[in-house]
C-alpha cells in the first residue's frame, strides 16, 4: 500500500460503537467524530471535533453548538461550519441534535426533555473525549434560534447540574423573554399547539396560568448573580424574536451583576445575514470570550 493510500485509509475509519456508527475523519487538522450516541432516543447523537494537536497534558473545554429550528426541526449539520471554524483556532467542539417537541405519540419530548438531553450530550463528550485521553473539564455553549435559546435556558436554570460547568453561552437571536411573542404568532401558537395548549386565545394568554407556563420557559427567569457571561447577537429587524429580548436581557443582567456583551445588527432579520461588520465582531468576541474564561 502507498502512503497516500495508507493516509486516507487511516484518517477514513469505520467504528461499531453502542449500537452506532462513528465515522472518524481527518481533515485540516482536526479529527471529527461523527454519529456519537449519546442516549437512547433516535436523535440522540453528536458530532465531535477534537483538533489534531490538542494538548493531552492540559484540561480542555469544549464549545457545544445547538442547532435552531423552532423546536420543532433543523439538524446537527448546520453547525458543521461553526464546530470546524472553533477546532481549527484549537477548540474541542461539537453539536448534537435533540427530541422535538411532540405530544403526540408515546416518545413525548418538551423542553425539560431537551435540557436533560444536554447534559446526557454533555456527559458523553467528557467520557467519549476521556478515552481519547483527553481531559474536558469545562464547556460552553453556543446556539441559533430555538438553540440559543436552549443555551440559555441550560445555562442559566442548570447552573448547579451540568455535569460539566458552563463558563459562557453565546446567543444568536435566542427567545429569551415569552412575554415578547404576539399572541397571534404562528411560531408561539405551533409551539403552544405541541405542548399541548393549542388554539390560545389573547385573553388566556393573560391568565396566571400561562404567564407561568411561559416563565418556566423563558430563560430571563432563570437569570441571576452566577450565570455564565454572556454573548447576545440580535437582529433590529428580527420579527420573529424581536428586539424586545435583548433588551429583556439586558436589564436582568445589569440587575443581576452578570457580564454581558450585546452585538447589534442593525439591519438584519432573523436570519442575522445583513450584517458582515456585526457578524464579524460577534465571532472575533467569541474567541475573546473563550480565551478569557477556558484561559488559552
Amino acid at each position: 500500500m502507498n502512503r497516500s493510500a495508507y493516509v486516507i485509509s487511516a484518517t477514513l475509519v469505520l467504528l461499531f460503537f453502542v449500537g452506532m456508527f462513528i465515522f472518524v475523519l481527518q481533515t485540516d487538522g482536526v479529527q471529527i467524530h461523527e454519529n456519537v450516541s449519546y442516549g437512547t432516543r433516535e436523535r440522540n447523537i453528536l458530532d465531535l471535533y477534537i483538533p489534531a494537536n490538542v494538548d493531552k497534558d492540559a484540561e480542555q473545554g469544549v464549545i457545544l453548538f445547538i442547532h435552531g429550528g423552532s423546536w420543532t426541526s433543523g439538524d446537527k449539520s448546520s453547525m458543521t461550519d461553526d464546530c470546524k471554524a472553533f477546532a481549527e483556532k484549537g477548540y474541542i467542539t461539537a453539536t448534537m441534535n435533540y427530541s422535538f417537541l411532540n405530544f403526540a405519540d408515546e416518545s413525548k419530548s418538551d423542553f425539560a426533555t431537551m435540557l436533560t438531553e444536554i447534559a446526557a450530550a454533555l456527559n458523553k463528550i467528557k467520557s467519549y473525549a476521556a478515552e481519547q485521553g483527553i481531559n474536558i473539564t469545562k464547556a460552553a455553549l453556543s446556539g441559533y434560534s430555538a438553540g440559543a435559546h436552549l443555551s440559555m435556558l441550560y445555562a442559566y436554570s442548570m447552573l448547579d447540574k451540568s455535569p460539566l460547568p458552563i463558563l459562557f453561552v453565546r446567543s444568536k437571536a435566542g427567545p429569551a423573554d415569552y412575554r415578547t411573542f404576539s399572541p397571534s404568532s404562528p411560531d408561539l401558537q405551533e409551539i403552544l399547539a405541541r405542548m399541548g395548549n393549542g388554539n390560545i386565545t389573547a385573553d388566556a394568554m393573560q391568565s396566571e396560568q400561562f404567564i407561568a407556563m411561559m416563565q418556566a420557559v423563558s430563560p430571563v427567569t432563570y437569570v441571576r448573580n452566577g450565570v455564565p457571561p454572556t454573548l447576545m447577537a440580535y437582529g433590529k429587524q428580527d420579527t420573529l424574536v424581536t428586539w424586545a429580548n435583548a433588551v429583556s436581557l439586558t436589564n436582568a443582567f445589569e440587575g443581576s451583576g452578570v457580564k454581558y456583551t450585546l452585538v447589534e445588527y442593525p439591519n438584519s432579520g432573523h436570519a442575522l445575514d445583513k450584517d458582515a461588520a456585526s457578524e464579524q465582531l460577534c465571532n472575533k468576541t467569541m474567541e475573546d470570550y473563550a480565551v478569557k474564561y477556558f484561559g488559552y
